[in-house]
């Protein structure tokens, strides 16, 4: 689940180098929006 350290590092600064890390593009979609959607019980 996404999770920054704002307002230590902005929001920008953290997707800039979140973006750099050699992530699969599934895994990321998870980490980005699929697991808060699971864990919140969200079905969009």
């Amino acid at each position: 689940m996404f999770g920054s350290d704002w307002p230590a590092i902005g929001v920008e600064r953290w997707m800039e180098e979140f973006q750099q890390l050699n992530i699969k593009p599934e895994v990321r979609q998870k980490i980005l929006l699929d697991n808060a959607k699971k864990f919140l019980g969200l079905n969009l």
